[in-house]
Formats: structure tokens, sequence, C-alpha cells
């Protein structure tokens, strides 16, 4: 999760971390967080009219203990600012865990096919009738090479009352599941040639 939150500090300009509160602004639109950027700029230029403008108004030993405290404030601002961004960006990759579907597309897209059909058996098994879930398994079946699962799958899911909304997608899944035994049946056949 960590890794996650650096990976998504790392899809961001690095100038962002520069100014203490941008990297909220950027990615949260937070209000707290444009105040901070608001008394950041304050404070910089307040330092920098007391040392390059007036001169006069500061001595030169508060001017030193303005930039060494706005140096050290700026550091704990960027330190804050990097840690919550990890905090909330494995936040995020928890929050994704919690849907139970998007998992399993998350699976699938990967190519974890296995790990995907347990999660689409999870859901069935808590709502026989989940109709997205029931097509995804069934791909994810045709996938695995279970062809007959997959074809009683599509079977029972055309069974369904709303399965209508998914009858595009049920015929396709039935020709690229018929697609996939024909492939299968003339590699075999093939196989059984050179072997002969």
């Amino acid at each position: 999760m960590i890794q996650g939150g650096w990976m998504a500090m790392r899809k961001k300009p690095w100038a962002i971390y520069v100014w203490p509160g941008l990297p909220h602004i950027w990615t949260r639109g937070s209000w707290s967080a444009l105040g901070v950027a608001i008394i950041a700029a304050v404070l910089i230029c307040a330092v920098m009219v007391g040392s390059f403008g007036w001169t006069e108004l500061i001595t030169p030993g508060v001017r030193n203990t303005l930039w060494a405290s706005l140096v050290v404030i700026w550091c704990i601002a960027g330190l804050v600012s990097a840690v919550k961004l990890r905090h909330d960006a494995a936040k995020d990759e928890t929050g994704k865990c919690e849907n139970p579907f998007g998992q399993a597309v998350n699976l699938y897209l990967k190519g974890d096919y296995y790990q995907a059909e347990r999660v689409l058996n999870n859901l069935l098994m808590e709502n026989p009738r989940d109709l997205d879930a029931s097509l995804m398994l069934a791909t994810v079946l045709r996938h695995t090479g279970r062809f007959d699962e997959a074809s009683r799958q599509l079977d029972q899911l055309i069974c369904f009352d709303g399965a209508e909304k998914w009858e595009l997608e049920i015929q396709q899944e039935r020709e690229l599941l018929s697609e996939a035994k024909y492939k299968l049946k003339d590699k075999h056949a093939n196989g059984m040639t050179i072997a002969s």
C-alpha cells in the first residue's frame, strides 16, 4: 500500500511538492491546503520584503532567525504533505478492495483469472442473481479453458430477469466461446496429425 502511495506521488509534477499545501490543492482541491499555501506565500513575501526591501525594519539577527524558521516550516510542511498523500493513496487503495466486483475486474484485467473467479464465486454465493458477476464468471471460465462450465454459466444467466440488458454481451461471449472451442479442437487435431 505504501508503495502505491509513493507511486501516486510520482505521477504528479515534482514542482507541486515545492510549495506547501499545493499537492493537496492539486489532488483533492482541499480548502485547508489552499489556506496553508496562502499563509506560505504571505510568510515568504514578508521575509523577503524584510530582507531585501526594507532592511532597516528587521535587524540582521531577527532576519536570520526568520529565514531559518521559514526553511524549517517549509520542510515540515513538505514532509506533512508527503505523508498525508501517502496515507490518502493507501486509503484509496484499500477503498478499491471494498468493492468485490471492482476487485474481480482488476484481477481479470491483470490476468489473474483464478483469483477473479474466487471473488466472483463469493459474489454469486451472496447473490446468485448477480448478472454482472455471472457474465464475468463465464468470461473468466472461458479464459481458463473451462468451456462447458462457461456455457452452463451463460445458460443460467439468460434465465434470470434482467438478462436482456446483457443480451449482446451474452451473444458475444457465446461466439468467443465457440471460437475458443474450435481453436482448441483444431489445435488438438493438428497435434494428433504431427504426432502420427
